[in-house]
């Protein structure tokens, strides 16, 4: 099963995400799950990267299929909390369809 976990501060800001796992839909290397989990990360990482100068920092253990993102700001500017939450409405929709191979867990950081 995939996970993922949202963190978000005492402001209700998303200010990171772990993604952790693998969705065990399909053969590795042909799970449609998975792969859209990570297209969604990378996205969302990427973005922000881009098109914000928000200092984050980001973290990927292939070997441990582990994904670790987070903003180092606590008051990130609009862009990347809007991408932050949409990442999460994505995933969310995801987990909705998919309860058995994934998993979306808040928490406070």
């Amino acid at each position: 099963m995939t996970e993922i976990y949202f963190y978000k501060n005492n402001k209700n800001i998303i200010q990171k995400f772990e993604v952790r796992g693998h969705a065990d839909l399909d053969i590795k290397g042909k799970d449609v799950l998975c792969a859209a989990v990570s297209a969604l990360a990378s996205h969302t990482i990427g973005a922000i990267q881009e098109f914000t100068s928000e200092p984050c920092e980001n973290i990927v253990d292939e070997d441990d299929a582990k994904v670790i993102f987070r903003l180092s700001n606590e008051e990130p500017d609009d862009i990347a909390k809007t991408f932050m939450e949409a990442f999460a409405s994505s995933a969310e929709e995801l987990a909705f369809n998919y309860p058995d191979n994934l998993s979306i867990t808040y928490k406070e950081c």
